[in-house]
């Protein structure tokens, strides 16, 4: 069943992901901070199949390397309430191939396993139109303009950053040490002489520390520039995902049980039994890409073919889906303008071999606001209008993207 190809997904995808938490990181901050240069987060591609319910349904190149939790504050529908609108999204070719390893191995590999490495899978669960909506998907990053963990100038620069005399004040450390050692308790200033080796050692180790917190501020800065220059950075991406719906469904099992007050006779007990009805209801297959303008947008476009159901006849149909969206700001924040298009065939239930015609077109005004370094609020007011049959929605929609490092 594929809820359990998914609920197994969910349960790996966790544990891995648990080796990224602070105190299970390995490697030198020099590594660490060249896995951290992501250009954006965006919503899980599991999200934009659950009734487009992402502020921007063109989704942004992204260098994921940790488990990522996304959250939809609105059901992307006709309602305004919070939803219980959830993602988690892992690399798992990442997470297995080159989590514990350098930048080193990473730029050692064949450029096909660097490809693999951007392999996302995504799953997602929300609530609209009285269902209980769930997708999973994945993507892969075909092109990318820029790879930070295979960019020399970057990775130079990063080592750059982190030169200093650390070996040297460590070094100093041993010595001082070794001399504590070497001391003789019989020595009638051993003490004196003991306290004033430990307090060279305590003054060399704030060194040490002074100098890390400086080092740490250069690799954030160097990180921050990069990111800055190459935010809007060109790409192209390929996704496929499934669309289903569940329901919590109750039947009633009937046994027959020898009676305890009147031995020989038989009893009916009743039990009532809990299961997970899981449908498949749809899929979709769909390309992005996006052009750098300048050094403040980003030209970016989406075509998807798909089945779902249609809410105007209940049935499952096709739906052709384009769009294009100009994106302009900064790595901290941007804002976007996209228009999209659907086109969608859904027979009639009554007469399948009729089919209902719909064409949408939608406008979204919205942006992106990294809140932090690994949080991402995405923001947006989509207005859709059906021309044919004079249906018109305005849908607020905001998610927030989270990575757990």
């Amino acid at each position: 069943m594929p809820y359990k190809l998914i609920l197994l997904f969910v349960f790996w995808a966790t544990a891995v992901s648990a080796q990224n938490f602070p105190g299970n990181n390995s490697g030198s901050p020099k590594n660490r901070v060249a896995k951290a240069t992501e250009f954006s987060i965006p919503s899980s591609p599991a999200f934009n199949l659950l009734n487009e319910n992402t502020p921007s349904r063109i989704e942004r190149y992204a260098s994921l390397h940790d488990f990522k939790v996304d959250w939809s504050l609105t059901n992307g529908q006709q309602g305004y309430t919070l939803s219980p609108g959830l993602a988690i999204e892992a690399q798992p070719v990442w997470l297995l191939c080159f989590d514990r390893g350098g930048a080193q191995k990473y730029r050692n590999a064949s450029p096909l396993l660097r490809t693999l490495s951007t392999l996302s899978l995504s799953i997602g669960t929300n609530s609209s139109n009285e269902k209980n909506w769930l997708a999973y998907a994945a993507k892969l990053s075909l092109y990318r303009q820029h790879d930070p963990l295979n960019d020399a100038k970057f990775l130079r620069t990063l080592e750059q950053a982190t030169d200093g005399p650390k070996d040297s004040l460590l070094l100093k450390i041993k010595v001082l040490e070794m001399q504590q050692i070497r001391l003789s308790r019989r020595d009638e200033n051993y003490s004196q002489r003991y306290e004033m080796l430990a307090d060279s050692i305590m003054e060399l180790e704030f060194d040490i520390s002074e100098l890390e917190r400086e080092q740490s501020q250069k690799l954030t800065e160097v990180r921050d520039n990069y990111i800055q220059e190459h935010w809007n950075s060109s790409y192209l991406d390929i996704a496929f995902g499934r669309l289903l719906t569940y329901e919590q469904t109750t039947s009633v099992i009937t046994k027959t049980i020898e009676s305890l007050a009147v031995p020989g006779e038989m009893d009916t007990v009743s039990f009532n039994n809990n299961t997970l009805k899981v449908t498949n209801t749809g899929f979709g297959i769909w390309a992005s890409g996006g052009i750098g303008l300048g050094d403040h947008a980003l030209l970016s476009g989406m075509a998807r073919y798909g089945k779902k159901p249609s809410k105007l006849t209940g049935t499952i149909g096709q739906v052709f889906s384009t769009g294009a969206s100009l994106r302009y700001g900064a790595r901290r924040y941007n804002f976007f303008i996209e228009a999209f298009y659907d086109h969608s065939f859904a027979p009639l239930a009554s007469s399948p071999e009729t089919k209902m015609e719909q064409k949408f077109y939608m406008l979204t005004i919205g942006g992106d606001w990294r809140v932090s370094r690994n949080v991402m609020l995405s923001f947006g007011i989509r207005q859709t209008k059906d021309f044919d049959n004079g249906t018109y929605l305005l849908q607020p929609l905001i998610n927030v993207n989270c990575l757990m490092r």
